[in-house]
């Protein structure tokens, strides 16, 4: 009995080690990241080593300082995978910003299903405590000691589980960042509906948010509630879009009335709330015809869905951006 017991745990393992090979590999195949793009970089914060990888804009001069934009991958990606799904590179050369993307953290030696602590969930480095809302602080200040970087022009976005990380670490590091831009993401988040859902602290001083919401997504719903699709054992409970844009639009002081824009062509519709402590914004995408993906990505990954392809949402996020300083 001892033995068909081990043979099963085995198999077990066998199956799971197959299983991650198959959600991070399989699901499309993509080109490498070239590394003469960027490079490889670490940094130790509470003990344990972190990865981060530094794109430079092509024709950049070491003297100058540059804004930058920061990339959180989604839960179960790394880095070099949001760097090749998601097109910011071509972005950060055009547009003159230095584009880095940190891990997150996982089970595996290999740089693959990691995960961002950010509240409310999920995965390894939630089940863990890693700290990553002050790895981001460290990185930030690690990133003006070692690169030309503009202070007062700090930028996040992120994908999913990143998209929730821009909140919480926006709203702890609120003096060191400018801006953030969450792709299907939410603020708040619970175990339960029956116990408060966890918020962001309050952030120490205004700062513009820019969210892009899917209509059709299941893991990130916009109306809120219980996840229909998710990839712990059980659903999180999901503050909706605009519990989410209430937050910010009350720790900026907008006005609560927004401006509604309908964008046939994107299938979506845009919402800015204005009027905000030293001119900050609160603007929400909702992308009508998409789920949980990053609108104008390069394809899905098997645990997320078709992106559309209607919305640039680099650009939009960074035209966004371009104004905003500390």
């Amino acid at each position: 009995m001892r033995t068909s017991t081990r043979t099963i745990a085995t198999l077990t393992v066998i199956v799971t080690v197959i299983t991650i090979a198959i959600t991070v590999g399989a699901a499309k195949a993509r080109p490498a990241l070239d590394p003469a793009q960027y490079t490889r970089q670490t940094l130790t914060h509470g003990g344990v080593e972190r990865a981060y990888y530094v794109h430079m804009p092509k024709g950049h001069t070491p003297t100058r300082p540059l804004p930058v934009l920061i990339l959180l991958h989604g839960g179960g990606g790394s880095a070099t995978q949001a760097l090749t799904s998601y097109p910011l590179l071509p972005l950060s050369d055009r547009e003159g910003f230095v584009l880095v993307a940190p891990n997150g953290t996982g089970p595996l030696p290999a740089e693959k299903m990691l995960t961002f602590n950010s509240g409310f969930g999920f995965g390894w480095a939630y089940n863990h405590h890693v700290d990553d809302t002050g790895f981001i602080r460290a990185l930030i200040t690690e990133l003006a000691k070692t690169q030309s970087i503009d202070r007062r022009r700090v930028y996040l976005t992120g994908m999913s589980n990143g998209a929730v990380l821009c909140h919480y670490a926006a709203g702890a590091n609120a003096d060191l960042i400018a801006g953030i831009a969450p792709v299907v993401g939410s603020a708040g988040g619970s175990v339960s509906d029956r116990t408060p859902l966890t918020w962001p602290a309050r952030p120490a001083r205004p700062l513009d948010v820019i969210m892009f919401n899917g209509a059709l997504d299941q893991h990130i719903p916009l109306e809120g509630g219980w996840q229909k699709k998710h990839a712990e054992r059980a659903p999180r409970f999901i503050a909706s879009a605009q519990q989410t844009a209430n937050f910010w639009i009350e720790a900026n002081g907008c006005n609560p009335t927004p401006k509604v824009e309908e964008m046939p062509a994107q299938q979506a519709t845009r919402y800015t709330w204005s009027g905000g402590r030293e001119g900050t914004r609160v603007v929400l995408y909702v992308l009508h015809n998409q789920g949980h993906a990053w609108p104008g990505g390069k394809g899905a990954r098997i645990v997320a869905d078709t992106p559309s392809p209607l919305l640039d949402t680099g650009q939009v996020m960074w035209d966004f951006f371009k104004s905003r300083t500390l």
